[in-house]
């Protein structure tokens, strides 16, 4: 069958046609589009309690497609499409596009390593954790000015780099002096340590949801040594990431 023909479309229509018939015929229709509207509005919300209520709301109205006959292989790709979700309504909650994209990639690399349903099904669950605590923390955030705003968004778009005070200086257009006493002032924390702070969050969360070694991270996130990346964890949390990781 050759993609985009004439031959492709009548096909196309006749398995649709197919599908349609089969469901209606079995009586059990598919998950209403509703439980999916509410699910991702609580997400939006950023409401853990009321995401999980309506993701099991969800999973027990009507059936999901038959997208393969492998339950392994269909719970990947509902997975897939999970995460698509729940990525777009982190992102409309004004959760910054490259750390949703960041977890919904990490997320996808995960589940298609997954050897059995019930794992993606666990991976499933800690994703709406995630993706709704990234919602909390975005709205719990107190407003920035344009000038921190470009600055945090050079940070999280150059973590595996060694990030500069004047590189942020200049991704901000203010002199150094001047954008480091506005930084501290709306963050709290100094550019320096600020950069520190997202470089060891990121560090956790690779360590705890990936299969990076101690020293893939190390390197990804620009330390010089993994002794030096191992010291700065330490520093940060109070005991090694191999703790962390064990």
């Amino acid at each position: 069958m050759r993609l985009f023909s004439n031959d492709a479309f009548d096909y196309l229509n006749q398995k649709t046609k197919k599908i349609l018939m089969e469901t209606r015929e079995s009586f059990i229709p598919h998950t209403p589009y509703i439980y999916e509207k509410n699910m991702l509005a609580a997400v939006r919300q950023g409401d853990l309690e009321l995401t999980l209520k309506c993701n099991r709301l969800m999973e027990n109205a009507g059936k999901a497609g038959t997208l393969s006959k492998d339950p392994l292989q269909q719970s990947k790709i509902l997975f897939i499409s999970h995460i698509t979700m729940l990525t777009r309504a982190a992102m409309d909650a004004g959760v910054a596009e490259d750390l949703a994209y960041a977890m919904s990639d990490s997320y996808i690399q995960t589940a298609l390593g997954c050897t059995s349903p019930r794992q993606v099904q666990a991976l499933t669950d800690r994703s709406i954790r995630d993706f709704v605590g990234a919602v909390r923390h975005q709205k719990n955030s107190p407003p920035y000015s344009r000038a921190t705003r470009k600055a945090v968004n050079y940070i999280h778009s150059h973590l595996q780099e060694k990030i500069t005070l004047k590189e942020l200086a200049d991704a901000a257009a203010l002199s150094p002096g001047r954008f480091s006493h506005l930084f501290r002032e709306e963050t709290g924390l100094s550019p320096m340590a600020y950069v520190r702070k997202e470089k060891m969050e990121t560090a956790r969360t690779m360590l705890l949801y990936s299969e990076y070694k101690l020293s893939e991270i190390s390197t990804i996130l620009g330390f010089s040594s993994e002794s030096h990346f191992i010291r700065t964890f330490k520093e940060y949390f109070g005991t090694t990431p191999g703790k962390l990781q064990s």
